[in-house]
């Protein structure tokens, strides 16, 4: 377990071991916040509670919506409780392993 919290720091670029716990602290967070909205999402949208529940385009559909609201509760968590510029980074990073075609222009 040591050599992974290393090797992800080497990989973020993290000198302190406070701040990566911070980070993940903040990962829990956000992780945890989609856990509470997805259950009412899916009850707006389909009148369904459970994945199992749900027809294979609302799942895709769910898991789409879920994604961008996960993007934005990380980039809002993360920035008010002081990691902006590792969340959007992060943020960055993950919209272009998904969608390789957006690129940043520096």
């Amino acid at each position: 377990m040591k050599a992974l919290w290393e090797k992800l720091k080497v990989k973020w670029n993290i000198q302190s071991d406070k701040r990566m716990a911070w980070i993940f602290i903040i990962f829990a967070l956000t992780g945890s916040s989609i856990g509470f909205i997805r259950r009412p999402l899916t009850m707006a949208l389909f009148q369904k509670t459970t994945y199992g529940e749900l027809i294979w385009y609302e799942l895709f559909l769910t898991v789409v919506i879920v994604y961008f609201i996960y993007q934005i509760l990380l980039f809002s968590i993360g920035s008010l409780l002081g990691e902006h510029q590792f969340v959007k980074w992060f943020v960055l990073k993950m919209n272009k392993r998904i969608f390789p075609f957006i690129q940043k222009k520096l």
